[in-house]
């Protein structure tokens, strides 16, 4: 569905408000797509493999970026303002759980940690909230701080993807080994109410296909434009696109690339043991 509107309505834009929650991912998945081979590191993939911001492309129809521009600086947590006050600040939670099993479903290995929000996403999450960007599809990305990840492909990460039809997917599956089967839970509490709980859940599973580590993950996010640039001078001919058709939109292509990054110390998996991964995504 194509909206012809550059504002959101109330409860559209709550419901961006409650998708940009999503900085980490997760999944349950039940079927494996195997990556190709690439000779140069493609758009959106470092020398090393992991994913890097501006993935896709970003023409005319993808995004403002005077809207976009990230601000410098990080933000502040909780602490003594310079006027006296108490800044408590907002926090956004990315949760990470990742659970290492053999194939008869013994745990072998859990870790739960934190993620940091990527730098460049802070204009990302503007666009967002602001309504000039609409979300697509989400990826989770795993991969080897050095030596082998636990995943054979171009480059050695694993991708945990709902669909390799669709952005990011269609942007990385190419080079990394991927399993379908992302599975988003939205969390929106009694809308109006206040009362939650509100959070989004991404959750999953893949199967390592060599020995290796997990030390570096990645949550992905696939955007559309919701406004042109300042320059259109007929309104009429602004793109626009609902969330639900920036799922499966391939042209003009969507902006995809990393939300939230995190390092942890390396995660031993042998091939054919089974990576659970759930992500849970709060604000405070």
């Amino acid at each position: 569905m194509i909206s012809k509107s550059v504002f959101l309505s109330r409860p559209c834009r709550f419901l961006t408000a409650a998708l940009v929650a999503a900085l980490g991912l997760g999944l349950s998945l039940t079927a494996m797509g195997q990556s190709g081979a690439s000779a140069a590191p493609p758009r959106g993939v470092s020398a090393t493999g992991a994913p890097i911001p501006g993935g896709g492309s970003a023409s005319a129809a993808a995004f403002d970026p005077a809207a976009l521009r990230s601000v410098a600086g990080s933000p502040q947590e909780g602490g003594q303002m310079s006027n006296g006050s108490i800044n408590q600040g907002v926090k956004l939670h990315g949760h990470w759980v990742i659970d290492v099993r053999n194939p008869d479903g013994t745990l072998v290995e859990h870790r739960d940690f934190e993620n940091s929000l990527e730098p460049s996403a802070q204009g990302l999450l503007i666009g967002l909230l602001s309504g000039y960007l609409v979300p697509g599809d989400y990826m989770i990305v795993m991969g080897p701080l050095t030596g082998n990840g636990a995943c054979v492909a171009t480059y050695q990460f694993c991708g945990l993807v709902r669909s390799l039809s669709t952005e990011p997917a269609l942007g990385y599956c190419g080079v990394y080994y991927c399993a379908t089967g992302l599975n988003y839970t939205y969390n929106l509490g009694t809308l109006g109410a206040g009362t939650g709980p509100f959070s989004m859940v991404l959750a999953g599973s893949i199967t390592a296909n060599q020995t290796g580590t997990i030390g570096s993950v990645f949550t992905v996010i696939s955007t559309c434009a919701n406004i042109g640039f300042s320059t259109v001078t007929n309104p009429s001919s602004i793109e626009t696109s609902s969330p639900a058709s920036c799922v499966t939109q391939t042209s003009p292509e969507p902006w995809y690339g990393p939300l939230s990054q995190a390092n942890i110390t390396p995660i031993a998996v042998n091939s054919g043991q089974i990576v659970q991964v759930t992500v849970t995504i709060t604000f405070s």
